[in-house]
């Protein structure tokens, strides 16, 4: 049994050495009758790297179609066996894009390593790759404010203004092209009770009125504001004074009306509550002729700093609406009917002026009635500072009666007078010889 077992082994190691043998024989015949192979190459990288042209132009790959690639490869047995997807590389030949669009390119595979020995067979590579310009553009920022929520008896009065008021958008031709507009939104959700400056966030619309959606496109960076200026709003009546008029003339008698009787102001502030009404101006009678009686007076709008005119009258204009009725005539007034009141103890005051011509508008049946006499003339020297010599001084006037329907009009009316010292006076100040 034993030598049975023994004859076995020794045949089986024999049979084993004969077989690895003839693989060894095999090898070595096979390598001189095929000393070349061809295997595939799975696994290889693409570069896909834009061209000087294309990055001078802002051209921009946007997508290609292939990432890797299979290439045959022929060579020595030996050399090539043991090559895998890392010892080669590939890259689109973009040297022909000029402009964008999709376009078919040659993919050029190389290996490595220079050093490798192994020729690379032409399969007709070729990858789809779309090129986008890039483009910027500068776009005006409105401010939106149709959702903002205003406090009772307010509302939003000026330019609101967006900082900064402009924004730019970089991305691919046609997109950013399509852009209509950008609005400014807040993002505030309170009830706004005064001017306020509140922070945005930037909506795109394409040019149909669009909400766009902007993951594809960069924006400039930076806080976007806007400045809401909120006013105080209430309407008001218009009122109009008349000064300088005798002492003894009935305004009532003047039956005027106004172009605008009242006007619509904005105030940054809760002053405008403390307004009843608004004056206007003031129309001096001195100064009213018959013609402004005719024609009317216009008197400019004025506010106080910080107030709107929601309005917008510039002007009012006072009509009188009986002025038909008005005339107007010239009077001399004698020397003895022009009185100085107020002169100081330590002077005399006389009169120089013998006749002042004046013109007196009025009813016409009451001027027409009237006479010189009618007319006074006042000169009052409170607070004016005298000296010996003659003065040119204003004067002031009144007509006769109780109730006079007539005023004087006209430039500035002066009188001459002569001021010197009482006689006392000049008797102490003379020498005795």
């Amino acid at each position: 049994m034993n030598n049975f077992f023994k004859r076995f082994t020794s045949k089986l190691l024999i049979n084993l050495k004969t077989i690895l043998a003839s693989v060894i024989i095999w090898f070595f015949i096979s390598i001189q009758i095929f000393p070349n192979i061809t295997q595939h190459i799975s696994d290889v990288r693409v570069d896909c790297i834009p061209t000087q042209h294309m990055t001078n132009e802002n051209l921009q790959i946007t997508s290609v179609d292939v990432s890797e690639v299979t290439i045959k490869i022929q060579g020595k047995r030996y050399s090539i066996s043991d090559l895998s997807g890392d010892d080669f590389k590939a890259h689109c030949d973009l040297s022909k894009i000029y402009e964008a669009g999709e376009h078919d390119v040659d993919i050029i595979v190389e290996t490595a390593d220079s050093s490798t020995e192994c020729e690379i067979l032409a399969e007709n590579l070729t990858a789809k790759v779309s090129v986008s310009k890039i483009i910027s553009r500068e776009i005006e920022v409105a401010p939106y404010t149709d959702g903002i929520k205003i406090a009772d008896e307010m509302q939003i009065e000026g330019k609101v203004e967006v900082f900064p008021p402009t924004i730019v958008v970089t991305g691919e031709e046609k997109l950013v092209n399509s852009i209509g507009h950008i609005k400014a939104v807040p993002d505030y959700e309170d009830v706004l009770s005064e001017s306020a400056e509140l922070q945005c966030f930037p909506v795109l619309y394409n040019q149909y009125g669009m909400r766009m959606l902007n993951d594809e496109l960069a924006l400039s960076d930076g806080v976007i504001s806007m400045n809401v200026p909120v006013y105080k709003v209430k309407t008001l009546p218009l009122n109009v004074q008349f000064t300088n008029s005798s002492t003894n003339f009935n305004i009532s008698n003047l039956k005027y009306s106004m172009s605008v009787t009242e006007l619509t102001i904005a105030s940054p502030d809760s002053s405008i509550d403390n307004l009843d009404a608004i004056d206007i101006g003031e129309i001096s009678l001195t100064a009213l002729t018959l013609k402004d009686l005719q024609g009317g007076v216009a008197l400019p709008v004025k506010l106080p700093d910080g107030y709107k005119n929601i309005s917008g009258n510039k002007t009012v204009t006072v009509y009188f609406e009986n002025y038909d009725e008005y005339g107007q005539l010239g009077f001399t007034v004698p020397a003895e009917n022009i009185n100085v009141i107020n002169a100081p103890n330590n002077f005399d005051v006389k009169v120089l002026t013998n006749v002042l011509t004046v013109n007196v508008v009025g009813l016409s049946s009451y001027i027409q009635e009237m006479t010189s006499d009618d007319i006074y003339a006042t000169v009052n020297l409170l607070g004016v500072e005298l000296s010996e010599g003659t003065k040119s001084v204003s004067v002031s006037f009144r007509l006769a009666g109780t109730n006079s329907r007539g005023w004087v009009t006209g430039e500035e009316y002066k009188v001459e007078i002569q001021i010197s010292l009482p006689p006392e006076d000049v008797d102490a100040l003379t020498p005795i010889y």
